[in-house]
């Protein structure tokens, strides 16, 4: 059987290879130091067993999300300056890691940006990428 934490651990240790700083299901409130950019690895849906008839949880059909937060770089003329190439260098290395794969269990594909940019209020603009998890069967 699949768990989230079995789909979380992947998604997080892919992650990793993008940036240093990551996170489970939501950000921090609070850190050390300020953080330049970290990426968070969540399961905001539902789960859907797709096995018809079967008291089992083997084919189960999900949608990740990934979202990647960069630090403003504040001026006295623009306190809320977006950093779109380092936006941009992190969303393109972290679709370079689609397909995801966990070996005979699991694969997460179709990776979609549905937020491209935006102010979170906090210091960071963050962008979401949902990609579509499946069993293997």
């Amino acid at each position: 059987m699949i768990t989230p934490e079995d789909i979380l651990e992947t998604m997080d240790r892919e992650a990793k290879k993008v940036c240093k700083r990551t996170f489970l299901q939501e950000r921090p409130n609070a850190t050390d130091s300020k953080l330049k950019e970290f990426i968070v690895s969540s399961l905001p849906y539902s789960t859907s067993n797709r096995t018809l008839g079967e008291n089992d949880d083997w084919w189960l059909d999900l949608t990740v999300v990934f979202e990647i937060f960069v630090a403003d770089r504040k001026t006295d003329q623009n306190p809320k300056e977006f950093d779109s190439v380092k936006m941009k260098e992190l969303r393109k290395s972290l679709f370079g890691l689609f397909p995801i794969f966990r070996k005979d269990s699991f694969k997460i594909d179709y990776p979609r940006t549905v937020i491209p940019a935006s102010s979170d209020g906090n210091g960071y603009h963050y962008t979401r990428i949902q990609a579509k998890f499946t069993t293997m069967v």
